[in-house]
């Protein structure tokens, strides 16, 4: 007897590029699932038409209203969502790690080294807000300034006298942390008309890794790169498994890849010319195994000087400055190449694998080897 064929449903638009990444994730997976019809909207999928009369077996949406989980909800088939915004009894959720996101740009822009700090949400939505609550958590500040709105207020912002207000009022210098790129891209656009330096006086970070956003921003704006491919591989995973009769977790996040930085955040211009002339080096050098003496010779003061006014100006002492630049070189080579963790701890001058690891997981939150594996999934 032949086995009924399953026809599954991607509800999104397929408009932007989260849902393209979660589309070919879903893709991918079902290609080793040959009882599997998508369908969807847009001319690659065979038509869904009306939600309400389609006749499928399951549903991956990316649900952005109550409306919609309502819509969805009163189906009574599976529905696995990868969005985090509205869940209902019944549904699976397999979406960004956003809590993971909100950490992650903090230890991000807490090296920047700026002591105040700003958040741009999208009002009344789950990652959104998860975001926000990680972020204030992770740069240690209950006063964190914060402007949210609705995700179509964003979208349609070209000037708001509110937004205005709240931007020049920032303590400067900042680091503004925007939920996604078009937040990010909206506030470098106003801080650009309101004449402060991106990131001279307002460092800022988005998420998403859209590039084309990213590349229009003035400056390009830095971003957080989510694993959209995984998301969609797992959802479909979960989906199928709720067809098969099985059970699982009712939800599951998928950790963000990286921070993808880009001239909005590299705040290497301080206003003390001593400092820059010390982080031009600390930057700027090829030797690994570079040392605060090394620093000190190349900047005309004595160490005492050198070190209150770099702290004063970055937050960190020199020494902490280049481990962290030891840590970024760790990074580009655990993503880049097969070396092992202890032959990377030796190229990027840490000079045992020990105070490697303890460095790296202090800075990154995680392991050298958990960061290659994620990065990697």
């Amino acid at each position: 007897m032949r086995a009924r064929r399953r026809r599954v449903g991607l509800f999104m638009g397929l408009i932007d590029h989260y849902e393209h990444g979660i589309a070919r994730g879903v893709v991918r997976c079902a290609r080793g699932r040959p009882d599997w019809d998508l369908y969807g909207y847009g001319w690659m999928f065979q038509a869904m038409g009306s939600l309400e009369r389609w006749d499928g077996d399951g549903i991956i949406a990316r649900i952005e209203s109550a409306q919609d989980a309502d819509l969805l909800a009163a189906r009574g088939i599976p529905v696995v969502d990868v969005a985090g915004a509205w869940m209902r009894p019944g549904f699976r959720q397999v979406s960004n790690d956003d809590a993971a996101t909100g950490r992650l740009a903090g230890r991000h822009l807490a090296g920047v080294g700026r002591r105040a700090f700003a958040f741009c949400g999208v009002s009344r939505v789950g990652w959104s807000r998860a975001r926000r609550e990680a972020f204030r958590g992770s740069v240690g500040t209950a006063r964190l300034s914060v402007f949210e709105q609705s995700l179509p207020w964003w979208e349609k912002l070209h000037r708001s006298e509110g937004f205005d207000r709240w931007l020049s009022g920032l303590s400067r210098p900042a680091s503004l942390f925007a939920c996604n790129d078009t937040v990010g891209l909206k506030a470098a656009a106003a801080c650009r008309r309101l004449g402060l330096g991106v990131p001279a006086d307002v460092a800022i970070l988005g998420v998403d890794n859209e590039d084309i956003l990213c590349e229009l921003s003035v400056p390009p704006l830095s971003s957080i790169a989510l694993d959209l491919e995984r998301i969609g591989w797992e959802a479909a995973e979960a989906l199928a498994a709720i067809m098969d009769g099985k059970t699982g977790r009712t939800v599951a996040v998928v950790p963000p890849r990286e921070v993808v930085e880009r001239e909005s955040t590299r705040a290497l211009t301080t206003g003390d010319g001593l400092v820059d002339q010390a982080l031009a080096v600390i930057h700027g050098s090829p030797a690994p195994g570079l040392t605060v003496n090394e620093v000190l010779r190349s900047v005309p003061c004595s160490r005492r000087t050198l070190e209150k006014r770099f702290r004063a100006a970055r937050g960190r002492s020199i020494h902490q400055e280049i481990v962290r630049g030891r840590v970024d070189a760790a990074r580009r080579l655990l993503r880049d190449t097969t070396l092992t963790v202890d032959v990377i701890a030796g190229e990027t001058g840490f000079g045992n694998p020990q105070r490697f690891y303890a460095a790296f997981r202090r800075i990154q939150g995680t392991t050298p080897g958990a960061y290659r594996k994620a990065h990697r999934a």
